[in-house]
């Protein structure tokens, strides 16, 4: 899909039938998942908590792939907020803006 301003970005369908599509691919721990299926986006603590994982040297507006612990699949494809060193180092404010989640309007296209 392509937005104005935003890379252009798979859709989430694409991901799961090619799930290497997306190199970089960010963990958000088990607690984000009703926030994100909800289309809140994430927010750095849910990453670098246990659970999470962030993917080191990636600049803002970097698309990732977002999966949650303990989930095959990912449930949300998104663009940075901030870096990931930022991510790290601020632990606070949205780190991940969703784009597109499992299970939204898009979804059912």
């Amino acid at each position: 899909m392509e937005i104005r301003d935003y890379p252009i970005l798979p859709m989430l369908r694409v991901l799961h039938r090619y799930p290497n599509l997306m190199s970089n691919r960010f963990q958000a721990d088990k607690g984000a998942t009703r926030h994100i299926m909800s289309g809140s986006h994430v927010m750095a603590p849910g990453l670098t908590s246990e659970g999470g994982y962030v993917v080191p040297n990636l600049p803002e507006m970097a698309p990732v792939a977002l999966h949650v612990e303990g989930k095959q699949h990912a449930i949300a494809v998104c663009v940075l907020s901030m870096s990931s060193k930022a991510i790290k180092e601020e632990n606070k404010g949205q780190a991940l803006e969703v784009v597109q989640f499992l299970n939204d309007g898009i979804w059912f296209l």
